[in-house]
């Protein structure tokens, strides 16, 4: 069970860099979009309609992506309500954390196919590309957020805690 679970943590960890590493892309394309806009409206007079369109589209998927990173690396919003000398306590209450996180991706996971499903065939607005373009983030982020909450489920054994 412990190399299963090592092995989930190990995949879970590459997943959350390489897309915190996307995300960090994601915002140099946004920020490039939007001052193209900006330009094109100083210069030209009217900015391209696409370009805010897909720097929307874009967000959406950076704000998701970058939240299963947050559960991940535990940034996340916390209220720290019992006192750090209850170690037991906190590693419960964690791992209650982790399975709702999971719970919450299996929701988001089932609702974001189903979404895409009923929406499949329409074309966006400006850039006129399957709008399953912006809605599949929804799907994607809960798979992420099932994985890293399966991840924060069974944690690695702190080191120091092992010797003591």
């Amino acid at each position: 069970m412990r190399k299963i679970a090592s092995w989930i943590d190990t995949i879970s960890r590459v997943i959350s860099r390489l897309v915190a590493n996307l995300c960090v892309g994601l915002i140099f394309v946004i920020l490039g979009l939007l001052l193209t806009q900006v330009l094109m409206r100083y210069f030209h007079g009217s900015p391209p309609s696409w370009t805010e369109e897909l720097a929307i589209i874009l967000f959406a998927w950076l704000v998701l992506l970058y939240a299963t990173v947050g559960l991940r690396e535990g940034f996340h919003v916390a209220i720290e309500t019992i006192p750090s000398r209850y170690v037991r306590l906190q590693g419960w209450a964690n791992r209650w954390v982790a399975a709702l996180a999971v719970i919450f991706g299996w929701i988001t996971l089932t609702a974001g196919i189903d979404y895409v499903l009923r929406t499949a065939g329409q074309k966006s607005a400006a850039l006129q590309i399957p709008i399953e373009t912006l809605y599949l983030c929804v799907p994607v982020c809960g798979a992420l957020f099932i994985l890293h909450g399966v991840a924060r489920l069974f944690p690695e054994p702190d080191p120091a805690e092992a010797t003591a």
